[in-house]
C-alpha cells in the first residue's frame, strides 16, 4: 500500500538543488530540475555513497564517489563508474552490475511537496 507524505514547502529547493530527506524510515534524495521535483533513493547503488553530495546538471545526477550518472526523472543509469581506467572498470562492473535508482512519485499540492512511499 502506498502513502503520500508531505516533505516541505514548494519553495524548499531552487532549480538545480537537491537534498536528502527522511520520510519515515525511508531516506530519499529530493531534487528540483526545470521547476519539477523528483525523488530517488538517497544512496548510490555502486558503493552506497550519499547522492546528495554529488552534483545535479539538468536532469543528470552524478555520484561523487565514482562519477556514475543517473537521470533523476526515471532513475535510469546513464553511466556506470565511467572515470575508472578501462581494466579497473571491467573488473568493477563484473563485481557489481550497473543498476538504476529507485524512484518515488512526487507532486506539489497546496504549496507542499509530497512523495509517494510504498
Amino acid at each position: 500500500m502506498s502513502v503520500w507524505k508531505p516533505i516541505g514547502p514548494e519553495t524548499m529547493l531552487a532549480d538545480g538543488e537537491m537534498k536528502e530527506v527522511q520520510v519515515g524510515e525511508v531516506s530519499i534524495l529530493l531534487a528540483r530540475a526545470e521547476g519539477n521535483y523528483y525523488a530517488t533513493q538517497s544512496l548510490c547503488p555502486h558503493l552506497q555513497t550519499r547522492l546528495a553530495i554529488g552534483t545535479l546538471d539538468g536532469f543528470v545526477l552524478t555520484c561523487r564517489a565514482h562519477r556514475s550518472q543517473f537521470d533523476v526523472r526515471d532513475g535510469r543509469n546513464l553511466a556506470w563508474i565511467p572515470k575508472l581506467p578501462r581494466l579497473a572498470r571491467r573488473i568493477a562492473q563484473a563485481m557489481k552490475q550497473p543498476e538504476d535508482l529507485r524512484t518515488y512519485a512526487t507532486r506539489v499540492q497546496d504549496g507542499q511537496v509530497w512523495v509517494e512511499i510504498g
